[in-house]
């Protein structure tokens, strides 16, 4: 009765183990997603020369995807070069232990 009862404990534990690994798989794939949404943006930026309607179509495809934000901002340097900024933000978040964080991927187009 005895290892019943601990390989019942051993099954439970596996079992939540596995969902909490899970809750955390999910969590990387939806940043690996962010990820290659802004690498996207950053390159789309760079192919249309920091073109303001390039820009505006980006921050509302971001919307679109569910994202927080999509921040574009177009500096000059002191060369006169024109680059731009782009901020991603996006909710990290761990449904199983209804944990979400606020994350940020910062990045350069030039």
């Amino acid at each position: 009765m005895k290892s019943a009862i601990e390989s019942m404990i051993g099954i439970i534990i596996m079992a939540m183990t596995a969902l909490v690994g899970t809750s955390y798989l999910i969590a990387s794939l939806n940043s690996m997603s962010a990820q290659k949404f802004h690498s996207a943006v950053v390159s789309e930026i760079e192919a249309s020369d920091f073109s303001p309607k390039v820009i505006s179509e980006c921050e509302q495809k971001a919307k679109e995807n569910g994202y927080n934000s999509l921040t574009v901002t177009t500096l000059e340097s002191v060369k006169g070069n024109d680059y731009a900024e782009i901020v991603l933000d996006y909710n990290y978040s761990i449904p199983l232990l209804n944990q979400v964080m606020d994350h940020q991927i910062v990045g350069y187009a030039r």
